[in-house]
Parts: C-alpha cells; sequence; structure tokens
C-alpha cells in the first residue's frame, strides 16, 4: 500500500512550491488512477506498507538500484501482486534550492533508467508475466517519463528560438501541440488543488513551463552518472528549512461495552 506523500515546506522557495504541486499529481492523481484499475505502481519509497512474506518472496530491495521503491513497485507486478493506495498521508520536506533539487532529480532519473533497462533485459517475458494491460502502462508512466525527462529542455529551448528568430523552424501546428501540452500539466497542477486543499498548487501551475525544462539538465547528468557512476546514491540533505506543523487528531475511542469486560475478567 502506498501512502501519499505530501509536501510540508512548499512556502520555502519556487522550487519547493513546484515540488509540492508535482506531488500533489503524483500521490493525488496518477497513482489512484493506477490503483483503481489494477495496473503497477512506481511506489515512493517514503510510505509504502507491505505483507513481508510478499515483499521476501519477490526479492526485497534491490541495494543496486538508487530509486529501489519503483523497481520494486514494478517488480511485484511481474510477480502478480498488485498494489494500492491509502488516504493517510506522509509528510515530506522538498528541497529548497536548485542544486539540491538537480542532485535528487538526477538520482530518480538515474534510478528509472536501471529499472526500465532491467525490465526491457527481456522485453516478452516482461509482458508476459505483467500482462499487457500492465506492460503498457508501465511504458507510460516510465519510459514516457523519461522521454520527457530528455526532451523539455530542448523543446522550450526550440519554442524560444522559434518565437524571437526570424525563421519558420516550427509550424502553427507545432506551438499548439506544444501549448497543449503545458496546458495539460497546468490543468492537472489546477484539479491538484481541489484534492489536496492546498492553494500553493495554483500558483505553482502558472510558472509550471519554466520547471520542466529544468529535468532535462537532470536527464542528461543522470545518463552520465549511469555509465560511470551507476549505483552512487546522492544523498538529499533535510532539516534545512521550516516546515509547517500539523496536528494529527486522535483516534476516537472505542465503546467497550460491560458484557465485553466481565467476559474478558473472566
Amino acid at each position: 500500500m502506498q501512502a501519499p506523500l505530501v509536501i510540508d515546506n512548499y512556502e520555502a522557495s519556487w522550487i519547493s512550491r513546484q515540488f509540492a504541486a508535482e506531488y500533489a499529481i503524483q500521490f493525488r492523481e496518477l497513482l489512484p488512477l493506477l490503483a483503481n484499475l489494477k495496473l503497477p505502481l512506481p511506489l515512493g519509497g517514503t510510505s509504502n506498507h507491505f505483507r513481508t512474506d510478499v515483499l521476501r518472496a519477490s526479492g526485497g530491495w534491490d541495494a543496486f538500484n538508487v530509486t529501489e521503491d519503483a523497481d520494486l513497485g514494478y517488480r511485484l507486478a511481474r510477480d502478480g501482486y498488485s498494489s494500492g493506495v491509502i488516504a493517510p498521508p506522509t509528510w515530506e520536506e522538498a528541497p529548497i534550492t536548485l542544486r539540491a533539487w538537480l542532485d535528487q532529480r538526477t538520482r530518480w532519473i538515474k534510478g528509472h533508467m536501471q529499472t526500465w533497462l532491467v525490465l526491457m533485459r527481456d522485453p516478452i517475458r516482461t509482458a508476459r508475466e505483467m500482462g499487457l494491460p500492465a506492460f503498457a502502462a508501465m511504458h507510460l508512466m516510465l519510459t514516457s517519463g523519461l522521454i520527457a525527462a530528455f526532451v523539455h529542455g530542448p523543446l522550450a529551448l526550440a519554442l524560444i528560438a522559434a518565437a524571437i528568430l526570424p525563421y519558420d523552424l516550427l509550424t502553427t501546428a507545432d506551438f499548439v501541440l506544444a501549448l497543449c501540452g503545458y496546458c495539460v500539466s497546468i490543468f492537472a497542477a489546477l484539479t491538484a488543488c481541489a484534492l489536496s486543499n492546498s492553494l500553493s498548487h495554483a500558483r505553482a501551475a502558472l510558472t509550471m513551463p519554466f520547471y520542466w525544462p529544468l529535468s532535462s539538465i537532470a536527464a542528461y547528468r543522470a545518463l552520465f552518472a549511469l555509465m560511470f557512476r551507476p549505483h552512487h546514491w546522492t544523498k538529499t540533505e533535510h532539516g534545512v528549512s521550516l516546515r509547517r506543523r500539523y496536528s494529527v487528531p486522535a483516534p476516537p475511542k472505542r465503546h467497550v461495552s460491560a458484557s465485553i469486560l466481565t467476559a474478558r475478567g473472566a
């Protein structure tokens, strides 16, 4: 079971606000949809809950994959298990500087490439073990996510160049298609406002087109790291910003009847 991860320092910086909106899209919209469709989840490891026997039967955590949570989610699907989501959130601190964000995102993309390479080592076997719907969902989430990370930056540069240079680098249809892609991201962040009860995601949505191209910097760094330092784990420093304090209500008291108390006493 996957708990939603919620950023509690989203007001610390522009990066943390964008990160919070991204998490809201991932954990409030995409993962519940996949769970409802009984499709594999790329797990987020801060708050996962397993049946211990199933976790051990699937091989446990891969010590050599730097996103071992996402890897395990797809491995469980290969072994015939399904993952679900629960409502109680786990609070998490987002990076607040571009350098910290780049280091963390570089590791994530590198780990996703590792996971993809393992899954596609024998794609026919993977498709047979997962089933075609799960195999297609894996590519929709994992493969398309990797491709997007590599092309966001070049696409943004191409759009800027086409807008300011006196050359027909892109057609009107190209501009419309790119605009639609950015609008989908903005709309996803806006709908996450309602699901997360946070207007901060609306503020992030307005500048999200400037956030996604940064992933290309992390993607090309990740490709270099995959070739030369595949198992190096770049740690993310925490405790560097103020975090909102959330009060968790106490569980309701359970009424125990006198007859039960008498029976227990007997």
